[in-house]
């Protein structure tokens, strides 16, 4: 009886230990804190482009010349009479002629870039960006889990017949999916989508991550490089892919007018570009630095008297070449002269030179105000307003550096 009793108890004994052991028994997640639902609550975004330019690539320039255009070329020529070719073909202006190559060229950021992008919950609601990431477990610890983001995310177009690039309202469905691993020891985060479907999620090993469960509710840190329109780096996160031009070139499209702190063309301005500006440079400094209507045609009457056969515009000043400077000297001698001299464009060189000082003429600054057709009558000057009629198309290398901060979705 007693060797019977002391198995049945030891039978017993045996079964609790058992039983404790399942009851202790770790069944956390494989993957740890960062398995479940989360809504994206705030987004960070640095973009960078390089432009770039060679063989085979998408409208490839070796120099990318913005062209602007006088706001009234139009209504002037039907004001005067005027061939239309004409005053276009002497009003327009190459923007970008200040750049060292006369234009933007490979190596160069893009016109506006880099740039950073802020998005809080507000803001993610105004421009419709919303994103719930579903990251679930895998079946064992050395395996990766998988991942749904479903969602809605503005999309950015190119209009390729005007070179503008426009925010696509309303934005396309998210509906990406693919694996998932995360390393608590060295905070690697790493996404892989399925390769056979558009995705909005790029992949990435070396994403960086954080989560917190001891707030309610829980909150989760992503950031991580989108590379996949990056030619250069595209194999760092595709080994075993291809770049493909057609698919992956990103093109920049310039459209508008960059401009300075002034409200002037600028090829280097980093602002958003706007719709119309003015023409500015320190070579314009006897008009305010703007070109203005009295400026263009002291320049333009230079450009046409040196050619004059007859009676060619020279280098009045002796400095080397024939410019602007050399004209307010000959409409100076002209108004001495009561010659009655008027420009190609129909103003008189009374208007444009004031020599009430034989000794010192002095071109007249006309950048108080704005151009008008209405003055045409009176020969008033004015501001020279420009706008992009043809935009610039320029291909080129994008990364951008996201930081996301999400919440956890509970129901």
């Amino acid at each position: 009886m007693k060797s019977k009793y002391f198995k049945s108890l030891s039978l017993l004994l045996a079964g609790i230990v058992v039983f404790s052991a399942c009851e202790d028994k770790d069944d956390s997640p494989n993957l740890g804190d960062a398995v479940g639902k989360w809504q994206l609550a705030a987004l960070e975004g640095t973009y960078d482009r390089k432009i770039v330019s060679g063989t085979g690539i998408t409208q490839t320039q070796e120099v990318y010349k913005l062209w602007a255009n006088w706001k009234d070329a139009a209504g002037f020529a039907a004001a005067t009479g005027a061939d239309l070719a004409v005053v276009t073909g002497a009003t327009n202006q190459n923007l970008t002629s200040t750049l060292p190559q006369g234009g933007y060229t490979a190596g160069m950021d893009a016109p506006g870039f880099p740039r950073e992008a802020l998005f809080d919950a507000a803001t993610l609601a105004a421009t419709g960006i919303s994103m719930t990431v579903e990251l679930l477990d895998s079946k064992s610890k050395d395996t990766p889990g998988t991942y749904n983001v479903k969602g809605t995310y503005p999309s950015l177009r190119l209009d390729p017949e005007t070179c503008t690039t426009y925010l696509m309202i309303p934005p396309p469905q998210i509906n990406d999916t693919g694996d998932w691993t995360v390393d608590y020891n060295t905070g690697v985060f790493t996404l892989a989508p399925v390769v056979d479907i558009d995705q909005v999620l790029p992949p990435f090993d070396d994403g960086e991550f954080m989560v917190n469960r001891d707030v309610d509710p829980a909150t989760f840190m992503l950031a991580f490089e989108d590379r996949d329109s990056h030619d250069s780096r595209y194999a760092e996160i595709k080994p075993s892919g291809s770049w493909s031009e057609a698919d992956d070139r990103v093109i920049t499209g310039l459209s508008a007018i960059p401009v300075n702190a002034a409200g002037g063309g600028d090829p280097a301005a980093t602002t958003d570009p706007v719709a119309e500006a003015y023409i500015m440079s320190a070579t314009l400094a006897s008009w305010g630095n703007y070109l203005t209507w009295y400026a263009f045609n002291i320049g333009a009457e230079a450009t046409v008297k040196a050619a004059d056969v007859k009676n060619p515009l020279t280098d009045l000043n002796a400095d080397g070449k024939i410019d602007a400077t050399d004209m307010v000297a000959y409409m100076h001698y002209d108004n001495l002269a009561s010659g009655g001299g008027i420009t190609a464009f129909g103003v008189p060189y009374a208007l444009l030179v004031d020599s009430s000082n034989p000794a010192a003429p002095a071109a007249v600054d006309d950048s108080a105000g704005d151009f008008a057709l209405a003055g045409l009558a009176t020969a008033a000057g004015g501001k020279m307003k420009y706008v992009i009629n043809d935009g610039l198309c320029m291909p080129v290398n994008e990364t951008i550096e996201f930081i996301s901060s999400w919440t956890e979705v509970t129901q």
